[in-house]
């Protein structure tokens, strides 16, 4: 699915009770999963969810050393490389690494970690990140928890479940505040950890998600809702109704712009973007026309201050040639995004229309 010969690495995260576990059982269970290494994060010395995988995944590590966004980060590059080094022995063997992390871990150092450790970032690549929600409590762990909020904001998807125990319209209130917060991350429902082999396959290549859309025959219209299958919301406020002030920075904000960008100019802006205001870019994702490459799409990634290598795409997966600019934010002014972007590229940017 991609030329990248390093081993991926998905992080499943959720916030506590969502069924993240359940979900990683389901998964291990399928052939297309079976040769994956699984490395499970629990808070506590006492450690249960590995038992619950392990009796269906040849290969589980438990970290228990606390939550993946503190100490345990140092535990998992070590794991990481220990498993490499047993896979270059021979005694073990895996194509995948899936990392589960706590309910009350923030996704983004993790990330920050696998793309910029030397030694891991030489044989791992992420190939994103999955949020599972709780319906049923989704709306009271969104309203109190920010862990939770950040879990859904850097999600490359996201999926329900419980879906069963709530009602319709209940979903769908949810699923409209989950797509205020991030969207540019498909929603799927999963049904006791079960999700159907479309979905699956998308799983399988978060990384190049035109690809997943390609091969389960949606229309290529239907390719570009990977970047904006939410855009109503312009620099929406994280909340459906009244709810805490704190919480309210964080922000999307959707763009597209007409003309080419040069490449050198793109890339030096967003290195400077992410530099000077990393700390309050939770996600960035970009569809981008370069001048240079004018059939060729970039695909470009960013979290905080972390630019990923920019994805080429073989072509357009529609007719728009305009890019398509996602940022989600904490505390970020909509016009430094603009301003700067105007500035060093010479591009003008519109908000996508509400």
């Amino acid at each position: 699915m991609t030329t990248d010969p390093r081993t991926p690495v998905t992080v499943i995260t959720g916030f506590l009770g969502s069924g993240k576990t359940t979900l990683l059982q389901q998964l291990m269970q399928r052939d297309e999963w079976r040769h994956t290494a699984v490395i499970i994060n629990e808070l506590g010395e006492t450690g249960l969810d590995h038992l619950l995988v392990q009796h269906v995944a040849p290969h589980v590590r438990l970290l228990k050393s606390g939550c993946l966004c503190c100490s345990v980060r140092e535990d998992l590059t070590l794991t990481l490389t220990d498993l490499l080094s047993r896979r270059q022995r021979k005694e073990l063997s895996f194509e995948r690494v899936v990392v589960e992390t706590t309910g009350l871990a923030d996704p983004l150092p993790v990330m920050h970690t696998l793309t910029t450790h030397p030694a891991l970032a030489r044989d791992f690549r992420l190939a994103g990140v999955v949020t599972v929600v709780d319906t049923f409590n989704g709306f009271a762990t969104l309203d109190q928890h920010e862990e939770a909020r950040r879990q859904v904001a850097v999600a490359d998807a996201l999926l329900l479940s419980k879906c069963d125990l709530v009602q319709a319209v209940a979903r769908e209130q949810l699923e409209q505040r989950l797509g205020r917060i991030n969207p540019s991350a498909p929603l799927h429902r999963v049904d006791h950890g079960a999700l159907r082999s479309e979905h699956l396959l998308y799983l399988e290549n978060l990384d190049n998600p035109f690809l997943a859309q390609h091969l389960t025959n949606t229309p290529a219209a239907g390719a570009a809702t990977w970047l904006f299958s939410a855009t109503k919301a312009i620099t929406s406020s994280l909340f459906q109704r009244a709810h805490p002030p704190h919480a309210s920075d964080i922000q999307t904000l959707c763009l597209t712009v007409d003309e080419p960008f040069e490449d050198e100019a793109f890339r030096h802006w967003l290195g400077l973007l992410t530099a000077m205001r990393g700390e309050r870019l939770l996600r960035f994702k970009g569809l981008i026309h370069i001048a240079e490459s004018p059939v060729r799409p970039l695909v470009v990634h960013a979290a905080q201050h972390l630019v990923h290598p920019p994805v080429s795409l073989a072509a357009w997966p529609d007719a728009d040639r305009r890019s398509r600019l996602v940022f989600i934010t904490q505390g970020m002014e909509q016009q430094v995004i603009e301003n700067t972007l105007h500035k060093f590229t010479g591009a003008r940017a519109v908000p996508s229309p509400t």
